[in-house]
């Protein structure tokens, strides 16, 4: 029974570091081996595609106006971009804010009834007509060349979609989680060298539009899915890291907790809408999704399996009892990080570890919000440490405040009715 209890434990923790550690390893060997790069040439202004950028947005009204004047700002030709954003039964300002933008680049639909992202970017897409489609969170501010650094990919016809790098605006807040995200960039250049990026960002990624698969209503993490079935599918799915976006962290490690609960659910949900991508015959990507996300997932069940058997195994012997303490300390300092006040930073070598800790905390607690079917697939922003960049919020304010001024009564008809023309409702996408 002893010898039983040990090698479960050790087991247990040999998954751990596999997933963590020897995984990454076994991955950036096979690119050196392989010789991989993850390069693009710049595409000349005549060869830029045309681009269309989709929002899906809820109760976005602090950063709906500094989102569209950031995308104003990014550098690519105005005749070949626009922006399609759908208010997804907003009750605050958001509806009124897009309302009011007279610019001929957006089209903004304002849907009556709170569905979640998913219903809403299915609605959307259909109304899609560019080569390239990017899809953003309206919190998500762009660096200016950012889409140009995704689309050049595309002159490759293997390129499917192309995942931009997402960055917090402080680094990692109370949780480390801007500890965590450079080990996870390390890990998606790897992986887009061989072609096989496991996931995008849905803050900055840009595909195809006839790539695109509508999901179903209930769908919590479209993004992961979407990218896992253009893999499937055997398109090439890259990692550009010089395509930059940023956004505010979470203020504390609770308001953290919220968000990662739901995307803990959202990976256990995926991975039934993705398992066939696990058959052998999908080779090295197979490879790479067990032990990336798959293995990664389980984690929270292999932890409890260490504490349980060591608790047991500590009773005889003073190796598993040092080994159940160390435990039980990570999980104390993740107890104590969850509760840090909204302000209070963490010394840097703890963050890492609490972040572990509470991650998986939060994976074992969207497991039974999925088995239970108690997630649901809309959900309210986390509390965020800072708001979005001063830069964007007086960019922001600006715009709302010409808006503001266009749509008084003083307005000329002309731009009325082109504000009018920008604006539709669900029945018309329905149409």
């Amino acid at each position: 029974m002893l010898l039983i209890l040990s090698i479960l434990f050790w087991a247990s923790w040999a998954a751990i570091v596999y997933t963590y550690v020897l995984f990454p390893l076994i991955l950036a060997l096979c690119v050196r081996l392989a010789g991989a790069k993850n390069t693009a040439v710049d595409l000349t202004e005549e060869d830029l595609p045309h681009v269309t950028m989709v929002i899906a947005a809820y109760n976005e009204e602090q950063v709906i106006a500094a989102k569209l004047a950031n995308t104003w700002e990014i550098d690519y030709p105005a005749a070949r971009f626009k922006i399609i954003v759908g208010s997804d039964g907003s009750d605050d300002g958001t509806s009124g804010i897009l309302k009011r933008c007279i610019d001929s680049r957006l089209r903004a639909f304002i849907f009556p009834d709170r569905r979640g992202k998913i219903s809403v970017l299915n609605d959307l897409m259909r109304q899609v007509d560019s080569d390239i489609v990017v899809m953003s969170d309206a919190n998500t501010m762009y660096a200016p060349d950012a889409i140009r650094k995704m689309v050049r990919h595309f002159q490759d016809p293997k390129v499917g979609c192309v995942s931009g790098k997402l960055q917090l605006e402080q680094n990692g807040g109370v949780s480390g989680e801007g500890i965590y995200w450079k080990y996870e960039g390390w890990i998606k250049r790897n992986e887009s060298c061989l072609g096989f990026l496991i996931g995008c960002n849905g803050g900055i990624f840009a595909t195809r539009p006839h790539l695109y698969e509508p999901l179903p209503p209930t769908t919590i993490v479209e993004d992961f899915v979407l990218s896992m079935r253009i893999i499937e599918r055997g398109y090439l799915v890259r990692f550009e890291p010089d395509a930059h976006a940023s956004e505010p962290p979470c203020s504390t490690a609770s308001a953290e907790m919220t968000r990662k609960v739901r995307i803990g659910a959202g990976g256990f949900q995926a991975l039934g809408l993705t398992r066939s991508l696990l058959h052998p015959r999908h080779g090295i990507r197979a490879f790479a999704y067990m032990g990336h996300k798959v293995i990664r997932w389980c984690v929270p069940f292999f932890i409890t399996a260490s504490l349980l058997t060591s608790a047991i195994l500590a009773v005889q012997s003073s190796l598993y009892l040092a080994l159940l303490a160390l435990q039980g300390l990570g999980a104390l300092l993740s107890i104590i990080a969850y509760r840090v006040p909204a302000g209070v930073t963490l010394p840097r070598l703890i963050r890492p570890i609490t972040y572990f800790y509470l991650m998986n905390y939060a994976l074992f607690c969207g497991f039974f919000r999925y088995v239970f079917n108690t997630q649901k697939v809309t959900w309210d922003r986390a509390p965020q440490a800072s708001p979005i960049s001063s830069e964007w919020v007086s960019h922001g304010t600006a715009v709302s405040s010409r808006m503001s001024v266009l749509s008084s009564s003083a307005a000329p008809a002309g731009v009325l009715n082109a504000a009018s023309r920008s604006v539709e409702t669900k029945e018309s996408l329905i149409d």
